[in-house]
């Protein structure tokens, strides 16, 4: 609802209070779709049975009210405190006025056709919801292994009609109108059955629909997405029921066939790093990037054939997937998916994504299983620009006679450096690299390699901010204008011996000859100011020196560019001065904020880039390694990969045997896999170590474990600790009537596996069923 039905009913309550009267129910119909909310023990669709379309009578001590609207009717119960002394003509009135105002509101944010939220409603809630998580993150519980976390993100699911003019065209608008209908009760029904909570769901025109879906990693999002996709390529739309009423209200109707409804969806998930960094101001500004993000996935899931879901992150991921070519003027379209300026000179080189990734794996002959290798890409060739035009088109030359771009194929941009031939674009750029004073890569490569002998040496990487914003508001031109003049003024600060070079087409290096980093960063501090006030742009620096502790220097270059991850992770206008606390920022806050599938990926980055800390999952390397081992270690048993979890938290017991997060870790990973005897011994260092003080589920867990080993009667003392804290749990209630049965205490479990039946426990073991049976 635009505001929703819970809110109206503590705003109305308020006003009630004075009545001594309650608001205690309340229902609004909008297209034979019903949101209701009310008290417990409140049926809602009796009360709209009995009153009908009356517009107000006396039910069982409640004043029930009605209202039709346009296209809505709204239905409410109110109770007074002292029922005898109800007088219903006291607040008739006023209440109807209130209702009168929700109706019209609620009409004017909804489409008529579907119910949904218009586009200007739903955005204008987008941000409501945004605030409302990033509200809730700061005042969070603490954290519960055995629960998994919530991560205060927002998925956008921008959903597109798969050929639906077709539809209209050939038979006719009206029926059209039933397609629509149909397909947004059977998303508003897969959504509801999804358990994805408070889902905002929009209809942005047309055939084009939208959800807002609060706490999904980007990994789920993705995952809810292709449930979605595979839902709606199933769903008979219109429904049988539906086709039937249409086909009785429209006798004109004749078609025997109906086309197979699908959608072509985008998916684009705003994170923690969205969500709780930006500020108020700029939040609006990230969402409506959002909302563009999964516009541009639909695109591309329409361009390789519809039907189907497209990740925003994929396309990050993955580089640039080609739509569309366009045989006689060679205008290739594709989607970079990322900030990334397209220069004329640059070269793509292309492969045939749509087969080879780099991951179907390769069986050993005669082995079912055996995985012994990967298919590699199957490169086709390279594809110089040679002509920009506007958002994702360009002009290639091709590098091969019979290569022709197809919709589907991977272009990856290819560094100067890394070319197989030069053509003339590259001699272009290189001639405009003499003239500008920019070291070639090859010599920027080789003094960073002569670096690496050295005692102390420091590499600076500068890159812009915002460039989606700069592209957007000033050009595609200006980028290449702005790394130009940034490169010049680079060049005028140096001295002889220093090198700057072009890394990428979003990276400039400088290699300063001076390896003491006080003047280097005033150096760079000053090149900040004075081309901020001159070029209406910031840009941001890291800066790798060899003196640090904790970082590999013969990694220096990589460890610069996760570097510029962090700065841009951070904010803009960055110094960063790279260490291993800096480098791990963003897996500290991804713990933070429960996302943990983040977590393990930060990990692994800088595992594979020798960060210390990270480099050895065995042992413990420090304040920081203990800090980054443990979040890896609870990430993992979050993520379900448990095995990997408990040889991690094995590893930091071995060094701290009374690390009270690995013994949790440890304990809740072995009892998951069914290891009952390391889960008893890890629960026991735990309570020892917490002096007995350990969380009701944890209680649970080790009870059950020590059932399953035989010992009775500590299992049992184990599980009444558990009730103790929670008398509802159906789990230790069942248990407990295992134990008791094993102890002989029939009529005690029959009447323990009753209680746990009674509050929805269903995974009954033989003994427990035939104990029930026979009572």
């Amino acid at each position: 609802m635009s505001r929703s039905l819970e809110e109206f009913r503590k705003e109305t309550n308020r006003v009630l209070r004075n009545l001594d009267a309650k608001l205690v129910g309340v229902s609004f119909i909008l297209n034979e779709e019903v949101s209701e909310s009310a008290d417990r023990g409140v049926n809602m669709e009796a009360l709209s049975e009995v009153l009908g379309h009356a517009s107000q009578k006396i039910h069982e001590g409640k004043l029930l009210l009605g209202l039709q609207g346009a296209g809505g009717r709204l239905i409410a119960a109110i109770s007074a405190k002292d029922e005898p002394g109800f007088d219903p003509g006291k607040i008739s009135g006023l209440l109807t006025l209130f209702l009168r105002n929700f109706l019209l509101q609620e009409e004017r944010d909804r489409d008529g056709l579907t119910g949904f939220l218009k586009k200007e409603s739903f955005r204008i809630q987008m941000l409501e919801m945004a605030n409302r998580i990033k509200k809730d993150a700061k005042s969070s519980a603490p954290r519960d292994l055995s629960r998994k976390p919530r991560s205060p993100s927002l998925s956008f699911f921008h959903l597109d009609l798969d050929h639906f003019k077709g539809i209209n065209d050939t038979l006719g608008h009206r029926f059209g109108d039933e397609v629509l209908r149909s397909f947004a009760r059977q998303v508003r029904s897969f959504f509801a059955e999804s358990e994805s909570g408070e889902v905002l769901l929009a209809r942005l025109g047309g055939e084009e629909f939208g959800a807002l879906v609060p706490y999904l990693s980007a990994n789920e999002a993705q995952s809810l997405g292709e449930q979605l996709c595979k839902f709606i390529r199933k769903a008979k739309i219109p429904t049988v029921d539906e086709l039937d009423r249409y086909r009785r209200a429209n006798p004109d109707f004749k078609a025997l066939s109906l086309p197979q409804v699908t959608a072509s969806i985008g998916v684009a998930t705003a994170d923690s790093a969205v969500i709780l960094r930006v500020p108020d101001d700029v939040l609006e500004g990230e969402l409506d990037q959002l909302y563009e993000r999964a516009d541009v996935a639909t695109y591309v899931a329409k361009k390789l054939g519809r039907d189907r879901v497209m990740a925003f992150e994929r396309i990050l991921a993955e580089g640039g997937t080609v739509l569309d070519y366009d045989e006689r003027t060679g205008i290739v379209t594709l989607d970079l998916g990322s900030d990334m300026g397209v220069d004329v000179g640059d070269v793509f080189r292309v492969y045939d994504n749509r087969k080879f990734t780099g991951s179907e794996p390769i069986i050993q002959p005669g082995s079912q299983q055996k995985i012994i290798g990967y298919f590699p890409r199957l490169t086709l060739g390279e594809l110089e620009v040679i002509m920009c035009q506007p958002q994702v088109s360009f002009a290639l030359r091709r590098g091969g006679d019979t290569f022709i771009p197809a919709a589907g194929f991977f272009l990856e941009w290819v560094p100067p450096s890394e070319r197989g031939r030069r053509v003339s674009g590259d001699l272009r750029k290189r001639d405009r690299r003499k003239a500008s004073g920019l070291s070639t890569r090859s010599l920027f490569d080789a003094r960073l390699r002569e670096s690496l002998g050295r005692e102390r040496f420091i590499l600076v990487l500068f890159f812009f901010d915002n460039l989606a914003t700069i592209r957007e508001q000033r050009g595609s031109a200006t980028i290449k204008e702005l790394y130009s003049s940034l490169a010049a003024e680079l060049e005028k600060l140096s001295v002889p011996g220093d090198v700057v070079s072009t890394i990428s087409s979003e990276f400039l290096g400088f290699l300063p000859s001076a390896s003491t980093l006080k003047p280097i960063k005033a150096k760079v501090a000053e090149l900040k100011r004075n081309f901020a006030a001159r070029e209406g742009a910031t840009f941001s620096a890291v800066l790798f020196t060899s003196s640090t502790e904790g970082v590999e220097r013969s990694r220096a270059l990589e460890i610069a560019r996760k570097g510029a991850e962090i700065a841009r992770f951070k904010g803009v206008d960055q110094m960063l001065v790279l260490d291993p606390q800096v480098l791990l920022s963003k897996l500290y806050f991804y713990h933070e904020h429960g996302e943990y599938d983040k977590v393990a990926d930060e990990f692994g980055e800088l595992h594979a880039l020798g960060v210390s800390g990270v480099t050895d999952v065995t042992g413990v390397t420090g304040v920081t390694g203990d800090q980054a081992l443990l979040y890896y270690a609870e990430a993992l048993s979050y993520l379900g990969r448990l095995e990997e979890a408990m040889e991690t938290a094995r590893g930091i017991l071995a060094k701290d045997s009374s690390n009270l997060t690995a013994l949790q870790v440890l304990s809740s990973s072995a009892f998951e896999l069914g290891r009952y005897t390391e889960a008893v011994q890890a629960y026991e260092s735990l309570s020892k170590e917490k002096k007995g003080k350990i969380a009701a589920w944890q209680w649970r867990d080790f009870g059950i474990a020590l059932l399953y080993l035989g010992e009775t009667e500590k299992a049992l003392g184990h599980l009444e600790r558990a009730l103790a804290a929670d008398p509802t749990d159906a789990s230790v209630i069942y248990h407990k009537g295992e134990v008791l049965l094993a102890l002989g205490r029939k009529d005690k479990a029959r009447a323990e596996f009753m209680r746990a039946f009674e509050l929805g426990y269903r995974e009954l073991s033989p003994q427990a069923a035939k104990l029930l049976g026979e009572g």
